[in-house]
């Protein structure tokens, strides 16, 4: 019996985190941003104007603030 409870519980829990995972972020006002871009923002944090940082990602210079990118999510 308790083997039939586990897996219930573990079919519940496989089931439900796979639909979270599929709903996506329609209801986020934020626009879509890639993790480059993030990790980007994240150095120019407390840099002046017109520093000059290293990409995390790519290695190419980026001037602060950094742009962000329009990523392109396979749409």
């Amino acid at each position: 019996m308790s083997k039939y409870l586990i897996a219930a519980l573990g079919l519940v829990f496989l089931m439900g985190s796979s639909v979270t995972m599929a709903s996506g972020n329609k209801e986020s006002k934020m626009p879509p941003m890639a993790a480059q871009d993030i990790l980007n923002k994240m150095s120019c944090e407390g840099k002046k104007d017109g520093e000059k940082i290293r990409d995390r990602t790519d290695g190419e210079m980026i001037t602060c603030p950094a742009k962000i990118k329009q990523p392109n999510f396979g749409k």
